[in-house]
């Protein structure tokens, strides 16, 4: 009976930790910048200067993909980065690749496309 309940004690402890999701600050305070960037993107506020703080913060959510999963989920961040570089940066190569990444919306958190998927053949 002890044994069961320290096991339902240690599966409620690392449930909690797991929800919580204790990150570095560098996650943190890329999580709110992107959120602040895209703003200003979706606002019109946007400058050319602000590049290298999207590519850093950027790059620091793609090591947390689940993190930066909910982040698209909650402000698009695929679409306004693309938004931010067809106004500011029209000629980036990369950007034919990130619109077709942004064309896809995804219904969760967990990555499920939705959408049109055509006739089952």
């Amino acid at each position: 009976m002890i044994l069961w309940i320290g096991l339902a004690v240690v599966v409620i402890a690392l449930t909690f930790l797991n929800q919580k999701q204790l990150y570095s600050s560098k996650v943190k305070r890329a999580y709110r910048e992107l959120r602040v960037l895209a703003d200003h993107a979706r606002n019109g506020q946007s400058t050319i200067e602000e590049l290298p703080k999207w590519e850093a913060n950027l790059a620091e959510m793609e090591k947390h993909p689940n993190e930066y999963n909910k982040l698209e989920y909650e402000v698009g961040l695929r679409r306004t980065f693309v938004m931010y570089l067809e106004r500011h940066y029209p000629q980036d190569e990369r950007l034919p690749d990130l619109q077709e990444a942004a064309a896809y919306q995804k219904d969760s958190v967990w990555g499920i496309k939705m959408g049109d998927y055509g006739p089952k053949k």
